[in-house]
């Protein structure tokens, strides 16, 4: 079957024989897809140039399984430039769908939202809550939402509370100075940008969140971003 003038985004690509590119793909209407660039790393071809993370493109390809031939493919408008800090955290939401998105699941709204968020990624002056956000709504589309306004009991999150979170249940309060402020929580659950600390506890939240899912492997972005911090 042919699909054509699909709108996708390159997610990752590598070497594929001597003159070919195996592309990873986010497409509107076909959730994340694998593609075969026959020929694209010849002396002629214009492909290299293209696929590139951050373009939009319209993309024509044919098969069937996990992997299918790119036929063509065209930009849909100028690339994004995302320069430093930004190209990592866009490369980073790159990888995350890559490692957990599963193929051939069509996820408009998700499309939509990560092409938001590149848009986002180009003026923003901080990284961090814009990530935030991405990161809790890729689990809600893959059907993994934490319910941050209550706790595992039913219970309105108190901002002045400290919780746990536990895979089976939710957010548990504990004592002392462990696990995670509500105030952090509510933050994410009214999309209200918190203050730096609450941030901190954020990025350590999402990356016990995406852990779970990962079945223990870790993300290469987690200590690019990291050297990038100190």
């Amino acid at each position: 079957m042919r699909i054509n003038d699909q709108p996708g985004f390159v997610l990752h690509r590598r070497q594929y024989s001597e003159s070919s590119l195996l592309l990873e793909v986010l497409s509107r209407d076909h959730g994340r897809i694998g593609l075969i660039a026959r020929g694209a790393r010849g002396s002629k071809s214009a492909l290299p140039a293209l696929l590139q993370p951050f373009q939009q493109l319209q993309l024509d390809f044919m098969g069937t399984g996990e992997l299918q031939r790119l036929i063509r493919a065209e930009p849909l408008g100028a690339a994004l430039e995302l320069r430093s800090e930004r190209s990592l955290a866009g490369l980073y939401c790159n990888e995350l769908m890559v490692r957990l998105l599963p193929r051939g699941d069509a996820c408009p709204s998700l499309y939509q939202r990560y092409a938001g968020v590149l848009e986002t990624l180009v003026d923003c002056t901080a990284i961090a809550w814009p990530l935030r956000l991405f990161e809790r709504d890729l689990l809600a589309e893959l059907g993994y939402a934490a319910d941050f306004s209550e706790d595992a009991e039913g219970m309105a999150i108190e901002a002045g509370a400290r919780y746990r979170f536990e895979a089976d249940s939710g957010f548990l309060k504990t004592s002392g100075s462990s696990g995670y402020s509500g105030a952090a929580l509510l933050a994410m659950s009214q999309g209200s940008e918190p203050a730096a600390p609450q941030m901190r506890e954020l990025r350590l939240l999402f990356r016990e969140l995406i852990s779970l899912h990962l079945r223990g492997e870790t993300l290469r972005s987690w200590s690019l971003l990291a050297e990038l911090g100190r």
